[in-house]
């Protein structure tokens, strides 16, 4: 029988339970990497808006909520000022309303920044 550290009563109070909440944020951050390295995955009708944005969230959620270590800060940084960038560049070509598009953004704004100040907070950077 193994041995099992636990050191509370939540799920992710133990050693191994911590281990997977870490693969499950590099995996989150290998593909927030992967889609962003490539200018047609980034894109919004791509994986920009299916892959990109809903994994930078759950990397955030994550971070906050159990503690996960974060991007640096700069990473995070350069992801959220391409995304923008695609975001703006693209946006137009979808079609969709004015107050979608704002809303939209804003809320793109709003997780970066999220992830951001935990990462600040994390690292001291």
């Amino acid at each position: 029988m193994s041995a099992w550290s636990a050191w509370d009563v939540g799920n992710f109070d133990n050693d191994a339970a911590m281990d997977f909440l870490s693969m499950q944020t590099m995996q989150l951050t290998a593909t927030i990497n992967a889609v962003a390295d490539d200018e047609a995955r980034l894109q919004l009708a791509e994986d920009g808006e299916t892959l990109f944005m809903p994994s930078v969230e759950l990397l955030a959620m994550l971070c906050e909520r159990y503690h996960a270590e974060p991007p640096r800060p700069s990473l995070v940084r350069q992801w959220h000022e391409r995304y923008l960038e695609v975001y703006d560049r693209g946006i137009d070509r979808l079609k969709l309303s004015a107050e979608f598009k704002a809303g939209r953004r804003k809320l793109i704004e709003k997780t970066f920044r999220w992830l951001e100040s935990l990462s600040e907070s994390f690292w001291d950077d």
